[in-house]
C-alpha cells in the first residue's frame, strides 16, 4: 500500500476535563489509514505518550522527552480557538526514524510548538510534501499563552514544500498573504472551516465549497483535511479534486470528539457525492 509519514510532535489536548490524543500528526497518520494507506508518525514524546496503546494502527518512532505536548483547547461561541501550551517534548530530530521510512509517497510536516527545523523536507524522498502551517505562526508567553506571529522565514522552512495548508485561525482575515506563499510553494490551501476554502496555484485560484456538518469538536480537521488531501493528489494528480476529496474528509472528524468520528473512504466517497449533488441541486444552503 502507499505510505504516508507525518512529522511533528504528537500532543495530549486537555479539553473538558480529560485528555485527548492531539496534534497533526496523530490526526494526519489516523485519517490516512482510514483511507488505506500504511501511515507512520515521527515525533517527539514523553513517557505518557505510549504508541501502542495510543496510535495501535500507526508505526511510531519517538525521540524521547521528559514531558509530551499538552495544550488546554477552549472555543468560544464563535468557535475561536483559544489555546494553552502546558508542557513541550523536544525538537524533531531524524535519528529514530529507519532508511525504510526515509523515502514515503507522501511526506506531511505537522508541527505544532516550532519543533521542526528549516528544510527538512530535502532529508526525504518523498514524491508528494505538505506542510501545516500552524506550528510556524504560533508564539507562547511566559504564561503558556499561544497567539499569532509573523512567519519568519517560509522560504527557508518550506525548502522542498509542494502544498502548503494554513487557516484563516493561523492568518486572521490572511487571503493575501496566504497567496503570497505561492513564493515559496506551487499549491496553497487556505481553509476556511465549513465556509470551504481557496485553493491558489501559481495559475489559477478555485473557490472550492466544503461539507457543512454540525461540530461536535473542530479540533484536527484541517489535519485531516491536509492528509486526505495529499492521499488522492498523489492518487489522481489533481488539486481540486484533492481538495473536494479533502473536505469531504474534514466534514467527518468534526463529528465527534478527538478522532472518534474519521471515515473511511467509502464514507468520504459518499458524502463526497452527497457535495455534488447539492452543488447540482443549489441546495448548498440547506
Amino acid at each position: 500500500m502507499p505510505r504516508l509519514l507525518a512529522v511533528g510532535h504528537v500532543t495530549w489536548d486537555r479539553r473538558e476535563g480529560s485528555d485527548v490524543l492531539g496534534g497533526s500528526v496523530a490526526y494526519a497518520s489516523l485519517a490516512a489509514r482510514a483511507l488505506g494507506w500504511d501511515a507512520a508518525v515521527l515525533t517527539s514524546a514523553g513517557p505518557d505518550f505510549d504508541p501502542l496503546r495510543d496510535l495501535p494502527e500507526v508505526e511510531v518512532f519517538v525521540h524521547p522527552a521528559p514531558a509530551t505536548t499538552r495544550f488546554q483547547n477552549r472555543y468560544d461561541a464563535a468557535g475561536e480557538r483559544r489555546q494553552v501550551l502546558s508542557s513541550r517534548a523536544a525538537d524533531i530530530e531524524l535519528l529514530p526514524l529507519p532508511d525504510a521510512w526515509r523515502d514515503p509517497d507522501v511526506l506531511l510536516l505537522g508541527p505544532v510548538a516550532g519543533e521542526i527545523g528549516p528544510g527538512l523536507a530535502v532529508s526525504f524522498g518523498a514524491e508528494v510534501v505538505g506542510a501545516l502551517a500552524q506550528g510556524w505562526l504560533r508564539q507562547v508567553d511566559s504564561q503558556g499563552n499561544v497567539s499569532p506571529r509573523e512567519w519568519a522565514s517560509p522560504a527557508a522552512d518550506l525548502l522542498g514544500v509542494h502544498v502548503l495548508f494554513l487557516s484563516e485561525q493561523d492568518l486572521g482575515s490572511g487571503a493575501a498573504p496566504a497567496s503570497s506563499l505561492l513564493a515559496c510553494v506551487p499549491i496553497v490551501a487556505f481553509t476556511r472551516g465549513w465556509e470551504g476554502l481557496t485553493l491558489f496555484t501559481r495559475n489559477s485560484v478555485h473557490d472550492v465549497p466544503s461539507l457543512p456538518r454540525e461540530e461536535v469538536d473542530p479540533t484536527g480537521a484541517g489535519d485531516v483535511f491536509a492528509a486526505a488531501f495529499l492521499v488522492r493528489y498523489h492518487e489522481a494528480h489533481d488539486p481540486l479534486e484533492a481538495a473536494a476529496f479533502g473536505a469531504c474528509a474534514a466534514s467527518c472528524v468534526v463529528e465527534g470528539v478527538g478522532a472518534s468520528t474519521l471515515g473511511d473512504r467509502s464514507e468520504v466517497l459518499r458524502r463526497l457525492a452527497l457535495r455534488e449533488r447539492l452543488i447540482e441541486e443549489g441546495e448548498w444552503d440547506e
